[in-house]
């Protein structure tokens, strides 16, 4: 954090003061200028970029490259076998003790899915760190304290009686495939000049159990060849690789302590800074007729607050987790397959948001489950109950447990209290009506958004399709026409399921469209207008929102063509309207 900024919030924070001070009792002062100031974002941290290329770019990478290609004062560094290193990032959880953690908003309003929103509907998680600086090599101690001093985000200064800082620690990068081979194959790549153009790609097309097992071997080389790198606490007990939380993940992702709440809390991605997603991700961006050729190599684009590279597209992340469904205030009983963050460089904008959750099978029926676009990162966790926080631990359960009792005697309402929510419950069921028209029509928004990504993805498809088939126009083997076949069969396949999901979001688009007639018009316009103004203001900053502006003036002709046609408005002209290139062919 800059002293500019420190100066700038200063000075906020005193007008702040005087503002209040002069209008309220002290007391109410207090109050009004403590929730004023949580008001004031954190500023958002100077991006972490790729220095720009001269003339050619190589075509194999230098090791630094491969290893840590944008090198930072904040990076944190274990060895790894074969002169390697992984590169960390600390996350920062301010808390009042071991009992305290840090609660924020899991997953996302609808990231693109349209009528299976239900893969990841919000829900409050909480997130914590095992280690604090004591627990610590002193290098980074020393490191970690200076930032604390110059201001790191939320994290608490070192003098800060109120609350401590307890740290994770998450991989800078994804797993590149020099790591794995230096940890998994015994192969030290690039020590005779070896590297090839891959190694710098994430490590992708292996399992969820393959993932665990390099965690385990990695952890396993430190403590015999570097163990004195590893944070560790007394008994024996020290610091371990593992992937991560869905929720370490996901906090990270975001920006974790270097947003402000609120953007953890409210943003579906974060900040930007009026850049484009294109600058921080690599992805199928939004016009692209199909997707980026391969990966891409790791800290090709520009980092997050906290530093981290690729946590959106590039290679897919498996984390910890088992895959469950999301009740807006809990997880549901069932339990699924593992979760993967992140979106690839084949998914699109809605696909890449942080928030997003795909469920993937442990197993096929030929063995573990593997895809050449999903990969991992690691953290650097521990136990949470070594024996020297014992005695600690038992005073401090004492404690939470009051301020459980405490908080719950806090919530119960005074008759005031109650009063107030009556008075409030007549105004919010005048509010309800017009919420839920809006709901119906940025859900229709989203649906469109599907509708476009499959038909421009059954575009792509049927390209190949065609290639395939005018391959057989040509003199080939007996056994190549074979092998054509089974691959056109495929292809056609592959079609046909696609075809199946877009009919089945024009569907659901148009009952959205019989669904806003349901209402009164003049509420239901009004909406519209709210929405409208909304998107205008929106669309200079993002293609993408300039894209669903598009859709929306879109969905406002469907829902006069629906008025006024008999029987509505059809499949067809929907599928033409939003995508014309994608007519049957």
């Amino acid at each position: 954090m800059s002293s500019h900024w420190r100066h700038d919030r200063r000075k906020t924070s005193e007008a702040i003061g005087s503002f209040f001070l002069k209008r309220f009792s002290s007391s109410t002062a207090a109050l009004v200028i403590g929730i004023a100031l949580a008001l004031v974002a954190l500023p958002v941290p100077a991006k972490e970029c790729p220095a720009p290329q001269r003339g050619m770019s190589r075509l194999v990478p230098t090791l630094q490259k491969a290893i840590n290609p944008n090198h930072s004062e904040a990076d944190i560094e274990l060895p790894m076998p074969c002169g390697g290193k992984l590169v960390l990032r600390h996350v920062c959880i301010p808390a009042e003790g071991f009992f305290g953690d840090l609660r924020f908003d899991l997953g996302c309003v609808d990231c693109g899915r349209g009528r299976l929103g239900f893969m990841e509907g919000r829900r409050k998680a909480a997130v914590s760190g095992p280690f604090t600086l004591q627990d610590l090599p002193e290098a980074w101690r020393i490191k970690l304290t200076t930032f604390t001093k110059r201001g790191d985000g939320r994290c608490p200064h070192p003098n800060d009686n109120t609350s401590t800082g307890f740290y994770y620690f998450i991989g800078k990068y994804e797993i590149s495939n020099l790591q794995w081979k230096a940890v998994m194959d015994n192969e030290c790549p690039g020590s005779n000049g070896s590297l090839t153009v891959d190694d710098p790609r994430p490590k992708t097309s292996i399992s969820w159990f393959e993932a665990i097992d390099f965690t385990r071997r990695y952890t396993e080389w430190l403590l015999k060849n570097s163990l004195d790198s590893l944070p560790h606490f007394s008994g024996g007990r020290f610091g371990y690789i593992r992937l991560p939380t869905e929720a370490e993940w996901e906090y990270a992702a975001r920006g974790g302590h270097m947003v402000s709440e609120s953007q953890i809390n409210q943003e579906e991605f974060f900040p930007l800074d009026g850049q484009p997603y294109g600058d921080y991700a690599v992805f199928t961006e939004p016009g692209a007729a199909k997707p980026p050729e391969k990966l891409a190599w790791i800290g090709s684009k520009c980092s997050n607050p906290l530093g981290l590279f690729d946590t959106a597209g590039n290679a897919a992340e498996m984390v910890l987790d088992p895959f469950r469904f999301s009740l807006g205030f809990r997880l549901h009983g069932a339990t699924g397959g593992f979760i993967a963050k992140g979106g690839s460089y084949r998914r699109r904008t809605a696909e890449i948001m942080p928030g997003r959750r795909e469920e993937m099978p442990f197993f096929l029926e030929d063995g573990a489950f593997r895809s050449t676009d999903l990969g991992f990162r690691v953290v650097l966790s521990a136990i949470v109950t070594p024996r020297d926080r014992y005695e600690t631990l038992g005073k401090e359960w004492i404690t939470a447990g009051t301020k459980r009792r405490q908080a719950k005697e806090d919530q119960k309402p005074s008759r005031l209290v109650i009063r107030l929510d009556s008075k409030k419950n007549l105004m919010t069921r005048a509010d309800k009506q017009a919420e839920t028209i809006k709901a119906v029509i940025r859900s229709a928004l989203f649906t469109a958004e599907s509708v476009l990504g499959y038909s421009m993805r059954r575009q792509v498809m049927m390209y190949e399709l065609d290639r395939l088939k005018f391959m057989k126009t040509d003199v080939v083997p007996e056994s190549v026409l074979e092998a054509l076949d089974g691959n056109i069969t495929k292809a056609m396949e592959a079609v046909s399921m696609v075809d199946t999901e877009i009919d089945s979001f024009v569907q659901f688009y148009i009952n959205r469209i019989k669904e806003s007639q349901k209402y009164p018009e003049d509420i239901f316009m009004n909406q519209m207008d709210l929405i409208s103004q909304e998107l205008i203001v929106e669309e200079g900053f993002s293609q993408d929102l300039k894209s669903r502006f598009d859709l929306f003036k879109l969905f406002r002709k469907h829902v006069a063509l629906h008025k006024s046609q008999e029987g509505g408005i059809r499949p067809g002209r929907v599928l033409e309207d939003i995508f014309p290139a994608a007519a049957r062919q």
